[in-house]
């Protein structure tokens, strides 16, 4: 029995690293690098935990809003050392509210931070990594990783230092039109060559019938496997593209809620599966996704754009599920990635290597943290 781990107190930073070109995307323009963390105390240890605030612009004010006076009263003082039934008890409370809401995403998002925090809270309490305490068998220490981020700019330069790195696949962010995209998909397919592996992600810029005709253009240029092609998260969407196009969908960054994952995991038209850890609802959640995904064999591939502690949190899990095929690693600069922890994340002959230690086995680099901070709020049971 795993003692009683009272939540003392609730920490919340942004973090910001403003970028020198804004990065283009089919629906907005990224520009800086923005992450939030949710440290949780309790019994003299912390737990560290990413919600995905990348969009829109005011999703730091309103995440802080959301953790600190939505989540916090209903974590200090309590119990926090099962996270599956916190996970439970959180989800009970607050998604009907996010529905009256209309907005069930951001209610998703801050649990996802929480969730996580409490997982490598519960790591350190007991001496394991989330991989082992998953508790699925034999563990992986890397896992395969692609190059994302490459275009709709500089997609040439990005591929290269991609190949540099050793990166044998490189995903291209296409979705600005077909001679845009063509361009992009040609700059990157001429650096690859033939061999390594070429993918696409159109961020969900495209209906029905333009998904079909650019389905026809991508193929021109061997692209293995489509991301989120549809302006829709409708299955049936998906199912009638993928009735007309050999090549592999993926998609998941934006499903919320196990059932709606588990109807995408059955469809034959998906290939891939890919939660992302900081927005789906945390390990809680990851881990019935990656359960789910073996039977049929789905495959998982983690969304990733985010910061460093969003990345650690799927190599624990891809540590436990050898289902999970692929690391997402942006190739563009961002701070939040290369410099928060105080032992950075390593690349080795194209493979992630999973953190070593318990919980998430990472540290925060606290110079780093106080440099790109910009808001920080705090509770305590003093302040409820």
């Amino acid at each position: 029995m795993t003692p009683d781990l009272r939540a003392e107190r609730v920490r919340v930073t942004v973090l910001s690293a403003p970028l020198e070109d804004t990065v283009p995307m089919s629906f907005a323009s990224l520009t800086d690098r923005r992450l939030c963390l949710v440290e949780i105390d309790a019994g003299g240890i912390t737990g560290i935990g990413e919600s995905w605030i990348n969009y829109p612009a005011w999703a730091p004010r309103e995440r802080l809003a959301t953790l600190c006076d939505g989540l916090t009263p209903l974590l200090v003082g309590q119990d926090v050392s099962d996270p599956s039934r916190v996970h439970n008890q959180l989800t009970g409370r607050l998604l009907r509210l996010g529905r009256q809401w209309g907005a069930p995403g951001p209610i998703w998002q801050a649990i996802s931070a929480v969730d996580l925090a409490l997982w490598d809270l519960r790591g350190k309490q007991v001496g394991r990594s989330i991989a082992e305490l998953l508790g699925t068998g034999s563990l992986r220490d890397r896992v395969p990783a692609y190059a994302s981020g490459v275009g709709p700019t500089d997609a040439a330069q990005l591929s290269e230092a991609a190949l540099r790195a050793g990166l044998t696949a490189v995903k291209t962010k296409i979705g600005f039109g077909e001679e845009r995209d063509r361009t992009t998909l040609r700059e990157a397919r001429s650096v690859l060559g033939e061999r390594p592996a070429l993918f696409a992600d159109a961020n969900q810029a495209w209906d029905l019938e333009t998904a079909k005709a650019m389905a026809e253009v991508l193929s021109d240029y061997r692209v293995d496997w489509l991301e989120e092609p549809l302006a829709s998260d409708e299955l049936d969407e998906f199912e009638k593209l993928a009735a007309v196009t050999p090549i592999p969908l993926a998609t998941g960054e934006n499903l919320y809620g196990v059932a709606t994952f588990d109807r995408y995991v059955d469809s034959a038209a998906i290939h891939l599966i890919q939660p992302d850890l900081t927005k789906s609802g945390g390990f809680s959640v990851g881990v019935q996704v990656a359960e789910r995904a073996r039977h049929p064999p789905t495959g998982v591939a983690p969304h990733c754009y985010g910061g460093a502690v969003g990345i650690a949190a799927s190599l624990q899990l891809a540590a436990a599920f050898p289902g999970v095929r692929w690391m997402e690693l942006d190739v563009r600069a961002n701070p939040l990635r290369t410099d928060l922890l105080t032992t950075p994340l390593r690349l080795e002959s194209g493979a992630l290597v999973v953190p070593e230690g318990a919980g998430l086995g990472i540290e925060l680099d606290r110079t780093v943290t106080s440099n790109y901070q910009t808001h920080v709020e705090e509770r305590t049971h003093h302040d409820l």
